[in-house]
């Protein structure tokens, strides 16, 4: 359902809420929600993004980041690259870049 700019999903008792993507990091949030349905605890809610959003104009595409809110407000932030492979810090995914030969530039 489109609600201001947003698209809410429901998995379980989780609202995921996904901001504007690319197709991309739309198809590697498929893969992302079909992989961890079991994991998800329904004492949060998640914000999906990609590359498009400000904050995260250093991904590159097809990467998304989840930003998870907790109950208690913690926030909590996971990484996906296209592949569906979860980083816990901007620091890893720099890492995998560069393992994969990557220039990176932060």
């Amino acid at each position: 359902m489109e609600n201001n700019g947003r698209n809410d999903a429901t998995i379980g008792e989780e609202r995921h809420l996904v901001m504007r993507m690319s197709q991309l990091g739309r198809s590697t949030l498929a893969r992302v929600q079909r992989r961890s349905r079991s994991r998800r605890s329904s004492r949060s809610e998640s914000v999906f993004q990609d590359n498009l959003f400000p904050a995260y104009r250093w991904l590159l595409p097809g990467w998304i980041v989840e930003e998870r809110r907790m109950n208690t407000g913690r926030i909590y932030k996971y990484f996906y690259d296209p592949a569906g492979n979860m980083y816990y810090s901007r620091a890893e995914v720099l890492n995998a870049w560069e393992r994969l030969g990557m220039i990176v530039i932060p």
